[in-house]
């Protein structure tokens, strides 16, 4: 699955081999214990530990509709066939005292790498990896000593750690796996910078986040003050309402100090006695006055969902519209959106489209997107799911004069193994529109196959 034993000897080529021998003997192990193991515990002093590992193959034919990815010597190579693998130790010591709340320390290690001929964006080359620390993180919550505010009511911490709003429509990912990273499409690395702080205050039903958050340089090194508050309704709190207002302090990215951002949410099952329909919806607005191009920049989705639980595995029948503006021309402000520190949860969010969501330079700026998504579950362990996605610029770029930029197809196939093994593939067509063919500079449609191996203890 992995081909590292046949790249050139490099520091990068040696790491993803190792990496792969060690993710290969582990998907051989027939079952082990879940995720975040209770390691020791002893008095009021609580060990925890886990393991990720993951391995995957992937192959694109005609990248970037045929024009192409450029390699480091200069050439061009319209077909991209590489292996990504990653592991992950991670640990946690909590103490806790029943008349200070309780105190926690943790850590991830991420080493992840590439082979092959890199990925078919050009973000990550062959022979590529490293090790990092993903987590490391000190912080404190409040236990039972505010009783009438509830149980860790009150939550603090500070370091390198993980921190989403919402379903990371704009904030999921601090560290963006490039380069030397290796690993660009498994992305196993989302900690926030080591100076990030998140505050999080839970008094049902409303939940509160205030945050300093510094990103990766290679996503520009984004200093990001802000909170986000949200009321939590419904049995399982999973009816949620909120905003959040985010300012970026510094950043290395001229167009992006001094933003401005704010976000309203919503997402659940809104409608009375009919569970199986799921609505959500966001909006945010960019601005920013001190960048020397004005920015006046505006994002949205709205989407629904409903669940057929009475038939045979259980259809999934979803439809999402989601538009990002685009810069106007003859205009002084700059409209094209930014799409930030954006997640990826599941299948189709938010790189939209396994090829155009992650290897074209459109990701969610200056395209609106009619998205249809179909999932059944055949068996308990196995789950199918088809989308189509339909891209249209909203303003034409420079030197394009079709707005229809094209339309991609995925079917995807997930299987839980065991409960510590889950294996993916997926396969993929975009199919160029004139737009797409025009901004690109190919005329073919691209293709695409991975499959992928996660195991975690």
């Amino acid at each position: 699955m992995c081909n590292a034993s046949r790249v050139a000897p490099h520091p990068g080529a040696r790491l993803l081999k190792a990496l792969c021998l060690v993710s290969t003997a582990l998907l051989a192990l027939p079952q082990a214990a879940q995720a975040d193991v209770t390691l020791l515990e002893q008095g009021n002093v609580t060990v925890e530990g886990g393991l990720t590992a993951g391995i995957a193959a992937l192959s694109v034919g005609n990248a970037n509709l045929g024009a192409g990815v450029r390699k480091p010597d200069g050439g061009v190579q319209k077909d991209r066939n590489w292996t990504e693998a990653f592991i992950a130790p991670s640990g946690k010591v909590t103490v806790n005292s029943d008349s200070a709340g309780a105190l926690y320390t943790g850590f991830r290690i991420v080493g992840s790498g590439t082979g092959g001929d890199g990925d078919a964006g050009g973000n990550v080359q062959g022979r590529q990896g490293r090790f990092d620390v993903d987590n490391l993180f000190l912080g404190w919550k409040s236990g039972s000593l505010f009783p009438s505010l509830g149980d860790n009511a009150i939550d603090v911490s500070v370091g390198r750690q993980p921190f989403t709003i919402g379903d990371g429509f704009i904030i999921g990912d601090g560290t963006f796996d490039t380069g030397r990273m290796g690993g660009y499409w498994l992305g196993p690395r989302r900690g926030w910078g080591l100076s990030s702080v998140v505050a999080r205050v839970d008094v049902k039903p409303v939940h509160l986040d205030l945050f300093r958050l510094k990103s990766d340089k290679n996503s520009f090194s984004d200093i990001i003050y802000g909170g986000n508050l949200e009321w939590r309704g419904g049995a399982d709190g999973k009816l949620v309402a909120g905003g959040s207002y985010m300012n970026i302090d510094d950043s290395r990215l001229a167009s992006r100090k001094g933003m401005d951002i704010i976000s309203l949410r919503a997402q659940g099952a809104f409608v009375p006695n009919v569970p199986d329909l799921s609505l959500s919806a966001e909006y945010v607005k960019e601005r920013n006055n001190r960048s020397a191009t004005k920015l006046d920049a505006s994002a949205w989705y709205g989407e629904a969902a409903y669940t057929l639980s009475d038939l045979p595995w259980t259809p999934r029948l979803s439809y999402r519209y989601s538009s990002f503006s685009g810069d106007k021309s003859g205009t002084a402000k700059n409209e094209a959106f930014d799409p930030l520190h954006l997640a990826f949860p599941r299948w189709g969010t938010w790189l939209q489209g396994e090829i155009a969501g992650q290897y074209f330079p459109n990701v969610n700026s200056n395209l609106s997107v009619n998205t249809i998504q179909l999932a059944v579950q055949p068996s308990e362990t196995v789950t199918l799911t088809g989308l189509f996605y339909n891209f249209r610029f909203n303003e034409k770029p420079t030197g394009v004069t079709s707005s229809t930029f094209g339309n991609e197809v995925n079917l995807a196939v997930d299987w839980q193994a065991t409960p510590n093994l889950l294996v993916s593939g997926a396969v993929g067509r975009f199919f160029a529109g004139e737009g797409g063919r025009q901004q690109l500079g190919g005329r073919k449609d691209t293709t695409l196959a991975e499959i992928t191996a996660i195991v975690t203890f």
